[in-house]
């Protein structure tokens, strides 16, 4: 009886809330995208998403099986045919800078979130405001609706660009395909 009494209570407590916070939500898998006509650039970027959705995170990867969010972008667009260089930094120099209504499949976004404030530690968007506003340190493919993915110490996966993490350390988005591609 005190069994059966305990487990009620246990399962009380949980549906209310009190027994802890419950789990993340799990990450968003790359969800098939919209049927549109695509140049052979982007049929090859496509390809290429599935490869590394879900890759786990490797500081300074470049391959399937571990990469960081430049590492990302450059073996990504390299599937494409398309050369970057390999750090946020030299990849939002290149390209052409689009605006964040404009963003399309392929993009890249840039954020100032993670990073580094004279070695102390990564900075998280709109904690401190010591770190330069322009600075760049994180970036992720933009799918279209909304939803990028990147890679981070979680791994690869997708996330709403319109999250409040994304949205206030969001920095601004280039475009590598030439010509329209």
């Amino acid at each position: 009886y005190r069994r059966l009494i305990g487990a009620a209570l246990g399962a009380a407590l949980l549906l209310a809330g009190c027994a802890g916070a419950p789990p993340p939500p799990p990450p968003e898998r790359l969800a098939p995208l919209p049927q549109v006509s695509r140049s052979p650039r982007e049929v090859a970027l496509e390809r290429a998403l599935g490869e590394f959705s879900g890759a786990p995170y490797v500081s300074g990867g470049t391959t399937p099986d571990g990469v960081d969010c430049s590492g990302l972008i450059q073996a990504l667009y390299q599937r494409t045919g398309v050369r970057l260089p390999r750090t946020v930094a030299d990849q939002y120099q290149a390209g052409t800078p689009v605006g964040r209504e404009e963003l399309r499949f392929g993009d890249v976004v840039f954020f100032n979130r993670y990073c580094q404030i004279r070695g102390r530690g990564p900075y998280l968007a709109s904690i401190l405001a010591t770190v330069d506003e322009a600075e760049v340190c994180h970036n992720g493919i933009y799918l279209g609706g909304g939803r990028f993915m990147h890679a981070s110490p979680r791994g690869v996966f997708i996330t709403r660009l319109d999250a409040e993490v994304w949205r206030v350390s969001y920095r601004g988005a280039r475009r590598y395909f030439p010509g329209g591609d």
